[in-house]
């Protein structure tokens, strides 16, 4: 019995669903996650990876703390390798009714310009 209050559940992990949409200069991905709220939110963009993660907050009595957790929180995790066309530096995502909405630009095509040559 001693184990079993010492145990921690395991955390439930979802899959947020994904849609993604790709504009002349930029690309939008919006992820559904329900019943996160702004604190439990964390985006990061590492090596031109996104990771977005969420905690689901569960409800407790006002002034209640908890003294054996068996019903975790669960949380939701996704990754996505970026395309090296996507500036990771202009990033921006915005939060409203469990719908995050990420714009990440494009990065502008290099055109072939003329390279003066000085002879001396």
């Amino acid at each position: 019995m001693a184990n079993q209050v010492n145990s921690k559940p395991e955390k439930t992990l979802l899959t947020p669903a994904l849609d993604i949409y790709e504009q002349e200069s930029q690309v939008i991905i919006i992820a559904e996650l329900p019943g996160v709220n702004n604190d439990n939110l964390n985006i990061q963009v590492q090596d031109q990876t996104l990771t977005i993660e969420g905690v689901i907050a569960l409800a407790t009595a006002d002034g209640e703390q908890q003294g054996h957790e068996e019903v975790t929180s669960p949380y939701y995790t996704s990754t996505l390798q970026l395309s090296r066309d996507l500036d990771s530096e202009t990033i921006a995502a915005d939060f409203k009714d469990g719908l995050l909405t990420v714009k990440i630009a494009k990065k502008a095509l290099s055109t072939p310009h003329k390279v003066d040559v000085k002879f001396t």
